[in-house]
């Protein structure tokens, strides 16, 4: 028997991280609006997405099966709805590789809160990934060489932050396991994230939202409904590890983005601290 790996689902992961990536690209493309209104509407035509997938995906309808569970819902969505907001402000203030190396640093905390949260026994190299990913955010940050702009402080710590609550998200995941299916995971997480953040969006004029409808849907839909969507389906057939490996593309092709559409200089102490945190991603991911 072929113990060979499925790759036909390791290339849907893969396609679901560089369609996460896009959040980048359609970020850039806005304009005249803030992180906050631009999250609430990635979340709200994720969450349409969503919606006319219960046509063939019915879990979420079926209340019944995770009552129990619904608070870790809800806490779920705000932690996601904060990501969001918070990865937005980053792409809006620093550099493009920054925000995806920064918010993709969850599995960091995510190795010291799960002992405490879950009782999950801390994994073996969460020390020396720490120390990685600590060393990697100096360099590529330049912060030891030119030191920081307030704008671009502004924009490294809003992508720390993003990276805890991105987490978060994930430890209530986590939490959730056995309790409500991936699919409806998801799908409370965007309806919950859209209403957090809809008092955001109202704040913005009408004119301005139109115009930037084209960029608008398909950033929802495209790097987060179909993103989500390839990850929770990828992830019934192939091990958490696996899928968290095949996940690093996404920070890896941030850093591409940045590098080859706005040219954002791409150093020899960058190139090295990139590597550094995929490799504490990777390692605290085994």
């Amino acid at each position: 028997m072929s113990t060979s790996p499925p790759w036909r689902s390791i290339a849907l992961v893969a396609l679901g991280a560089l369609c996460y990536s896009t959040l980048i690209i359609f970020t850039r493309l806005t304009h005249d609006m803030g992180a906050m209104s631009i999250a609430f509407f990635r979340a709200f035509f994720a969450f349409l997405f969503f919606c006319l997938l219960l046509i063939r995906f019915r879990e979420p309808l079926e209340f019944s099966r995770y009552r129990s569970g619904v608070w870790a819902l809800v806490a779920s969505g705000l932690a996601m709805g904060l990501t969001a907001a918070l990865y937005i402000f980053a792409i809006q203030h620093t550099t493009a590789a920054n925000s995806a190396l920064l918010v993709n640093s969850a599995p960091i905390y995510i190795a010291f809160l799960a002992p405490w949260f879950l009782k999950e026994v801390r994994p073996r190299f969460t020390w020396l990934s720490l120390a990685l990913i600590l060393v990697g955010i100096l360099l590529i940050t330049g912060v030891l060489e030119k030191g920081l702009t307030l704008d671009s402080l502004s924009g490294i710590l809003a992508g720390v932050l993003s990276g805890f609550t991105y987490a978060l998200t994930m430890l209530f995941s986590r939490f959730l396991r056995g309790k409500a299916s991936g699919f409806t995971q998801t799908f409370w997480n965007t309806g919950v994230a859209s209403l957090l953040l809809l008092p955001c969006a109202l704040q913005g004029s009408w004119d301005t939202v139109r115009s930037n409808l084209p960029v608008l849907i398909p950033l929802g839909i495209i790097s987060l409904g179909i993103a989500s969507f390839l990850y929770f389906v990828s992830l019934q057939k192939l091990k958490a590890q696996v899928v968290s490996v095949v996940a690093i593309l996404e920070p890896v092709s941030g850093v591409l983005i940045g590098t080859l559409l706005y040219q954002e200089p791409l150093t020899l102490a960058s190139i090295f601290g990139s590597l550094l945190i995929l490799l504490s991603i990777y390692l605290i991911s085994r």
